[in-house]
Formats: C-alpha cells, sequence, structure tokens
C-alpha cells in the first residue's frame, strides 16, 4: 500500500486495515465491500476512485466537501476498480467511452437495500470511477428543522394556508432545494390537500403525494401536462425544476389558474429568481402577479458539538467583513476534530436561507423593471434577513464556522 499523506485516512477504517492485514475470504469483492462500508459509516454521499500515474487516490464526498481518504498502488487500484465494475455488471475492458451501471447493496447494519450508481470513464493518468449513493432526500418535520428562522417558517407557512401564486425554492446545484421541497411535500400529505407533482424524472416516491413522470416522446411534456393536472383539481402542483422557457410557461400556467405552485430554480439569492425568470420568457407582469414567495439558500457544514472551539474572531475575516459593512460577529468558533466527527471538525449540514414574500413595493418595483441591485435595496432598508446575515448568526451561535459562511457565496447587501 503507497503512502497516504492524507489527514483523513481515519474515515477508511476498515479497508486500511484490511490492505494491512488481508483476510481469507471466498469473496471476491472484499475490497469493494470494505470500502462501501467504510463510506456509509462515514456518511459520504459519493466515491471518487481518480487515477494517479502510480496508483490510485480513493476520496469520499463527506457533508457536500470531497476529501482524500487514502492512496493505494496501481495493483490494489486495478482490484478496486474492477470489482466495482463487476458490482454495476459493466464491461471490465476500460474504455474511453463514459459507462455507467447500477447494483443493490445490503450492509449488514442496514435494514434496507443500498443503491448505488457507478459511473466509468477513461482519463490520460487512467479509468475514474465514480460511485453514488442513491438514497432519497432527507426530510424533516418542519421548516424550523432545516435551518429557517421562526419569520421565514411563518411566511412558509402563511403561503401553505393561502391559495395561489409561486413559491420557488432557490439557489445553485447541491445547495438542498430538493430536501426543502420534499420537507414542504411531506407537510402537505397530511393536509387535507390535493398534491400533484410533475417531474422529469419522478427520482423518489413520496406516499400519499400523486407524482407524474414527464414523457415528451409520448406528448407528456411540462406544457401539455399542466394543462391536463389543472383536469384533477389539485390544491397545490409541484415542478421539479424550472429549467427551460417550457416548464417556465407551464409554472404560470399552474399559478394563474389559482392554484398553489412549487418549484425550484437556479438563482444566487432570493430576488434573483426575478431575473431569471425574465431570462426563460416571462414578463414582469406575469411575474408580479404570481410571485408569492422565495427560499433562497446554501448549504454549509454543521461544527460538531463535541469539539468546537470558541477562539478570536480571524483578523483577515473581521476586516474584510468590516470594510462591506457588515456588523461583525461577538464571537468565532472553529472546528478541531475529534473520534466522534472522524478528525473533521465537522458533522452534517444545516442551510442558510434568506426568505422573501414580495410586498406591494416590491410588485411595483417589478412592474418598473426594476434590476436585482433596486430589489435587494428595498429588502434591506427594511430590515429583512439576507443569507449573509443568516450564516453569520448561525457562524455566532456555534452552528457553523465564519470560514464555512463565507466560502457558501452568498451575497452581500448593495
Amino acid at each position: 500500500m503507497a503512502d497516504a499523506p492524507s489527514p483523513h485516512r481515519q474515515l477508511l477504517r476498515r479497508l486500511t486495515r484490511l490492505l494491512e492485514v488481508p483476510e481469507e475470504s471466498d469473496d471476491e469483492t472484499l475490497e469493494a465491500h470494505a470500502l462501501l462500508e467504510d463510506a456509509l459509516r462515514a456518511r459520504a454521499t459519493d466515491i471518487h476512485l481518480d487515477p494517479l500515474q502510480e496508483g490510485l487516490r480513493i476520496r469520499l464526498r463527506v457533508d457536500g466537501r470531497v476529501l482524500e481518504a487514502l492512496r493505494v498502488d496501481a495493483g490494489v487500484g486495478a482490484r478496486l476498480v474492477n470489482q466495482f465494475k463487476v458490482l454495476a455488471r459493466l464491461n471490465p475492458v476500460p474504455s474511453q467511452v463514459a459507462m455507467e451501471g447500477s447494483f443493490s447493496w445490503p450492509p449488514e447494519e442496514a435494514r434496507e437495500e443500498t443503491f448505488l450508481r457507478v459511473t466509468a470513464v477513461g482519463t490520460v493518468a487512467g479509468e475514474k470511477l465514480a460511485v453514488r449513493f442513491l438514497a432519497p432526500p432527507e426530510t424533516f418535520r418542519d421548516p424550523l428543522s432545516l435551518g429557517v428562522g421562526e419569520q421565514g417558517a411563518r411566511g412558509i407557512r402563511h403561503w401553505m394556508d393561502a391559495t395561489g401564486g409561486m413559491l420557488l425554492v432557490a439557489g445553485p446545484t447541491g445547495a438542498g432545494k430538493t430536501t426543502t421541497l420534499y420537507t414542504l411535500l411531506n407537510q402537505l400529505r397530511l393536509e387535507e390537500s390535493h398534491v400533484v407533482t410533475l417531474e422529469d424524472p419522478v427520482e423518489y416516491e413520496v406516499p400519499g403525494i400523486n407524482q407524474i413522470q414527464v414523457d415528451a416522446d409520448a406528448g407528456l411534456d411540462f406544457v401539455s401536462g399542466t394543462r391536463s393536472l389543472l383536469r384533477l383539481d389539485p390544491d397545490y402542483v409541484l415542478i421539479g425544476e424550472i429549467r427551460d422557457a417550457g416548464s417556465a410557461q407551464a409554472a404560470l400556467n399552474v399559478a394563474s389558474s389559482g392554484r398553489s405552485l412549487m418549484g425550484t430554480l437556479h438563482s444566487r439569492d432570493a430576488v434573483g429568481v426575478v431575473s431569471s425568470l425574465r431570462h426563460l420568457g416571462l414578463g414582469d407582469t406575469e411575474i408580479s402577479a404570481n410571485l408569492g414567495l422565495v427560499v433562497a439558500q446554501r448549504l454549509v457544514r454543521r461544527l460538531c458539538p463535541h469539539c468546537r472551539e470558541q477562539r478570536p474572531l480571524p483578523r483577515r475575516e473581521a476586516e474584510w467583513l468590516d470594510a462591506m459593512g457588515v456588523t461583525l460577529p461577538e464571537v468565532s468558533w472553529q472546528p478541531t476534530g475529534c473520534e466522534r466527527c472522524d478528525g473533521l471538525g465537522f458533522r452534517g449540514r444545516t442551510g442558510v436561507f434568506e426568505v422573501w414574500q414580495p410586498t406591494a413595493e416590491d410588485h411595483g418595483l417589478i412592474l418598473r423593471q426594476a434590476d436585482e441591485t433596486r430589489l435587494r435595496r428595498a429588502l434591506v432598508a427594511r430590515g429583512e434577513t439576507l443569507m449573509l446575515q443568516d450564516g453569520l448568526d448561525k457562524a455566532e451561535a456555534g452552528v457553523t464556522s465564519l470560514g464555512e459562511v463565507l466560502r457558501m457565496g452568498a451575497l452581500l447587501p448593495a
């Protein structure tokens, strides 16, 4: 086994022991199974097997961050790659064309099967594999459990109690938008309401919700699908992701019919959804008349509560925030690392939020074609909590670190 310079070697305990002291076993995929057990214990969502000239680098994505865990020599690396390809029923011969397969794996400690997707592609250094755990998004009891503040949670509950308009969850890829939507769906299925979704694809089934799969080849696209499902008399309609002109028009059709529409949208912050909807072809009158609530979010890692330490505010971050006119946190918490968090200093993630319920003033600005800067200034002027401030509040409370907040890329107030 090659030397591993990584500080996160403790993530792969069983695989490391197995390679140091080989076990006698009839299992031809023993190393792959050991790696899967380690990754599952470490709460990884992805395993990356990256080829190097001298061997293979094993990395895990934990709480959204890719961490190097181990480097192995070429022989062990080739075995691992072949074992995963065998499990996923892929051709063991290396190919320059991307190949994809999947398999189920029942670890002893798990009550249910774990499903995994394997993607293999050739690189100049050799064959790379990415293994993803296909788990349903985590759901929570209510918006407060997501990390939304009390004021934002009240706004969400108010929208859910009302009738009509759009609730959009905004953020970049990997910001936790699907988790927020599924949490709201689980709330709705407990209510006396009829919920229908139109998704492409339907990734996870939600009991009690009527989910429809888009099939453009069969004539069921977003626009025609929303026309049909409105005849089903829904109270709430979910469109998984508004990503093109067709899905944007479909969302508008639902919202303008008096139903409540829920969907996700790629945007940097809450007011950025106005620009995104304009870009997708909706007019300012249509946006103003139907935009009911925007939940913008990012994900940050939670500090391990067992080893976090309170320290003076880092000078560089303090000077940068002060220059931007942001109120500095009174205290700062930093990660240290312990056995309970595998030495990472973090365990789990939480959301950083910005909940925008457009006021009459906001609707007027949209109708006058105001840009994001003017809309954002209106929010700041009336004391709304933007994402950066929500993150700073969580850093001061010891939920996350200041470095995590600044890394998330939330916009500073204009």
